[in-house]
């Protein structure tokens, strides 16, 4: 125990020293130090997971403003079975305009773990506080922020005339020493498994195998670069837990999905193993991941709920709804996609239940909603009791990525040099909804097309792909991670002939698989993609070594046809996705979408085909010499016009006998 303690003392010193040194560090770049460590590096069968507010999303971490602010943060972690010890690691920069008194209150849970008070000059500071199980609560270690401060000297001034602010890096985080061993069902596996995964795939191509690694990269996020394919596992390289191991086993007989997890290694992994993987890993993503705690986790098939055709209500969109307290202004943020409602509806308006308290001099407060930033309309919240609003959305606001502001504002109170920083509570209830309303869309943007595969997709690689599934899940990952629906049903498919007229596709290819010819066709010749001047953007072989995705139809269906370039594949990272949303054509590179747009209406590219002649081809080339002659030919014809009215006005009228 001794020896056990002066190794943990002389850990926290190191710890403290490398954290230091990783915020200087941070301070003179731009913030990108991962999470340090913590403690028990050298412990037998201790696994560290690290989560940094930017895994979660917060990409600019966690900003206040002049002085008063507060937000929580939840970090998921399933359960504190595993966990042997854990730190929360704040990097903070702050700064002042006057001689303010601020502080930085940080609680876990329930439970006020750090107040700190901010120098007036303003700097940066570290800050690391102790993580208890006791902290873990629902799945989540709750983390809230609450920034403060006063004028002590000043008395006629508010806080709106200060440029005071806080900044807590998006790569502080939380570190957690976890108990390899005790991470040993699918479902604990999937809760701490880092955001980074690799999918190992099987040797041979099969249909299934196909199905399993599409089915990984639509809910691991392959769009963002958070999923590799391989086919031998990736060497380990520390105690840090930093990827998320997956084995994909195709068999031809038994149960069709088969989960545990492998504990023979320093990190866990998790092997799907049966005739069709993918619905394992599907079942990891639904409402019934709850059964996949046992150590070994068998699956048939898989039962997705129906949904309301008509309404889409904020607790299915899983919208945090929490009452806030509202001083001056504060937001209710509802992200939402084109594919969590059906094929053939659309947004049509907004329905809000909500309630915000009075002030003791009966002041209420203004509820403002935006989606994707334009304003839909506001309302005054003076009631003090629940108030029903509707908001109509305007035809063609919503695309794949939605987000849903309802922004809240009360005029604090003030006058006679005073100014009170009191919070009341506004919040958006239970209730609450979006309205579908029927579209005429037709599937020709990526984005509606997406919408359309959540009922399910066809998969199929053409007969001309001579890759191997893991040397082209780099093309096809990213793009299936951006247009397949994580629930939506995948049906992988032997030949193009083998495709359900009644389903929309995915086709991977060298050759055109519509009925019709695309914007881009490959069995022309010499192709010359140019700009709307007329200038050469992509040709010969630069124009091959990238990827063609476009929407087409085959048997009146429309679907998405991918050409895989012979170049680099595309390099994706969060800050650089592969994003389809508006348009019918992209062409992708190794940045990811070099240009997308619709061939309908004013495309911005223009398609040659040099070798090939024919008459629109002929109108480009000669376009100026023919506007000119029909203009000369114009002009002639109105000069004969008005000649003729012009000798008939001068001829004399005939007399009559």
């Amino acid at each position: 125990m001794l020896m056990y303690m002066k190794n943990s003392l002389l850990l926290t010193a190191s710890f403290c020293l490398l954290s230091l040194g990783a915020y200087a560090q941070t301070a003179q770049n731009s913030g990108t130090e991962p999470v340090a460590p913590s403690l028990n590096l050298e412990a037998e069968g201790v696994l560290i997971r690290q989560t940094s507010l930017r895994d979660l999303g917060f990409k600019d971490g966690v900003a206040f403003r002049q002085l008063s602010g507060e937000t929580t943060v939840y970090f998921p972690v399933l359960n504190s079975r595993p966990i042997r010890a854990g730190q929360l690691m704040l990097d903070v920069s702050h700064g002042a305009t006057n001689n303010v008194e601020r502080y930085l209150q940080v609680s876990v849970g329930d439970r006020i773990a750090s107040s700190t008070g901010l120098p007036v000059e303003g700097g940066n500071l570290s800050l690391l506080i102790d993580i208890q199980p006791q902290d873990v609560s629902g799945g989540f270690v709750a983390v809230k922020f609450a920034y403060s401060g006063a004028f002590s000297d000043y008395i006629c001034v508010d806080e709106r005339a200060s440029g005071d602010f806080l900044q807590v890096s998006p790569d502080s985080g939380l570190s957690l020493d976890l108990n390899s061993a005790d991470i040993s069902t699918p479902r604990e596996f999937n809760s701490f498994r880092p955001s980074q995964v690799y999918i190992q795939l099987p040797e041979s191509n099969s249909q299934a195998g196909l199905a399993g690694a599409i089915r990984g990269a639509t809910l691991f996020g392959a769009e963002t670069g958070a999923v590799s394919f391989v086919t031998t596992p990736e060497p380990v390289g520390s105690q840090v837990w930093e990827t998320g191991a997956i084995a994909l086993e195709v068999t031809t007989s038994g149960p069709a999905s088969e989960m545990e997890v492998l504990n023979t290694g320093p990190q866990p992994e998790l092997l799907v193993r049966g005739t069709d993987p993918q619905l394992g890993l599907w079942q990891l993503s639904t409402i019934w991941s709850g059964l996949t705690g046992a150590k070994t986790s068998v699956t048939q098939a898989i039962d997705t709920p129906s949904s309301d055709a008509n309404t889409l209500s904020f607790a299915s969109l899983g919208a945090d709804l929490q009452a806030q307290q509202v001083i001056s202004s504060s937001q209710f943020q509802i992200p939402f996609q084109s594919s969590d409602f059906p094929a053939g509806k659309t947004v049509g308006g907004v329905e809000l239940v909500v309630a915000a308290a009075l002030d003791p001099e009966g002041h209420g407060a203004t509820a403002s909603v935006y989606l994707n930033d334009v304003l839909l309309g506001n309302y005054p919240l003076d009631k003090g009791r629940p108030e029903y609003l509707k908001f109509a959305v305007p035809s063609g606001l919503v695309s794949r990525d939605n987000l849903l502001r309802i922004s809240i504002q009360r005029q604090a109170s003030g006058g006679e040099c005073r100014f009170k920083p009191q919070g009341y509570p506004v919040q958006v209830l239970p209730g609450s909804k979006l309205t579908l309303i029927d579209t005429d869309d037709t599937g020709d943007n990526f984005f509606e097309l997406r919408q359309a595969f959540t009922g399910g997709v066809q998969v199929v690689v053409g007969a001309d792909i001579e890759q191997t599934y893991a040397e082209l899940m780099p093309w096809l990952g990213g793009v299936a991670g951006s247009m397949i629906p994580d629930q939506a049903p995948i049906i992988p498919r032997n030949t193009l002939a083998d495709i359900d007229a009644s389903t929309p596709f995915m086709i991977v290819s060298n050759a055109n698989p519509s009925d019709a010819n695309p914007l881009i066709t490959l069995d022309k010749g010499r192709i010359e993609i140019r700009d709307r001047d007329g200038n050469i953007m992509f040709d010969g072989e630069a124009l091959s070594r990238l990827g063609i995705a476009q929407i087409v139809s085959r048997n009146g269906v429309h679907g998405l046809w991918l050409r895989p370039g012979e170049g680099e594949a595309p390099a994706l990272s969060a800050d650089m996705p592969l994003v389809l949303d508006r348009g019918n054509l992209a062409l992708i590179g190794a940045e990811g979408v070099i240009v997308a747009t619709s061939t309908s209406g004013n495309s911005l590219l223009e398609v040659v085909y040099p070798d090939q002649t024919n008459w629109v081809q002929i109108l480009n080339q000669y376009r100026p010499w023919i506007v000119g002659g029909l203009w000369i030919i114009l002009t002639l014809l109105v000069l004969i016009v008005f000649q003729k009215l012009y000798r008939s006005r001068r001829s004399p009228p005939s007399s009559e006998a």
